[in-house]
């Protein structure tokens, strides 16, 4: 190859990446400070797990370039407001995941569930995400993935940006629980989020 094509294709190359859509992905850790949500029978705590999940997408996303606004990065209570405040942006592809934890009287429920507002102006936009994500948990469990369309948070209702739902099992289910527990479970499930996120 001559020299000239060479420079010619990594100019084009860094065209083409400078022109390339900005990802960024605003994740919120549910609850937290005196709002634990649900618990399970040895006291694990669904804001907890919620951050430890939103540690490990946190860290997987920087790791691929895509910028990350953390709702909260400790144990405190965030409010509605700031919680969704979040604005659509111009050249930027945003979405907002929210994560939460399931849980259940009766201690045989188990298995993800992925929620979105099908009736939001980017409904199709978060069905696509959902439906790729859905594909992909199912890797981690062996029941299959639950979507549901009429996702009732307020935090998602109320979201200006695509907004998705995250409940990654059942803390009343002690097959769930300890998957919910394995660094190794939330490391997988965050690198499978960016994977579809950057498709």
């Amino acid at each position: 190859m001559k020299k000239t094509t060479l420079i010619f294709a990594a100019i084009l190359a860094l065209s083409v990446n400078a022109n390339a859509e900005k990802i960024k992905l605003i994740i919120d850790a549910a609850h937290g400070g005196a709002d634990a949500g649900a618990k399970s029978a040895n006291g694990d705590k669904e804001s907890d797990l919620c951050l430890q999940f939103a540690n490990a997408l946190n860290d997987e996303a920087t790791k691929n370039d895509i910028e990350v606004v953390m709702v909260r990065t400790t144990d405190e209570y965030k409010s509605l407001s700031d919680r969704n405040s979040f604005k659509p942006e111009t050249g930027v592809k945003s979405l907002y995941i929210s994560f939460h934890m399931n849980t259940e009287s009766s201690k045989a429920t188990r298995g993800a569930v992925i929620q979105y507002n099908g009736k939001a102006k980017d409904a199709a936009t978060t069905k696509l995400v959902a439906e790729k994500l859905q594909s992909s948990f199912n890797r981690l469990n062996d029941i299959g993935t639950v979507v549901n369309e009429n996702c009732k948070a307020m935090v998602i209702k109320n979201s200006e940006i695509p907004a998705i739902l995250i409940e990654p099992g059942y803390v009343s289910n002690e097959q769930d629980l300890r998957k919910l527990k394995d660094k190794g479970i939330q490391q997988e499930m965050a690198m499978l989020i960016v994977n579809n996120i950057k498709q």
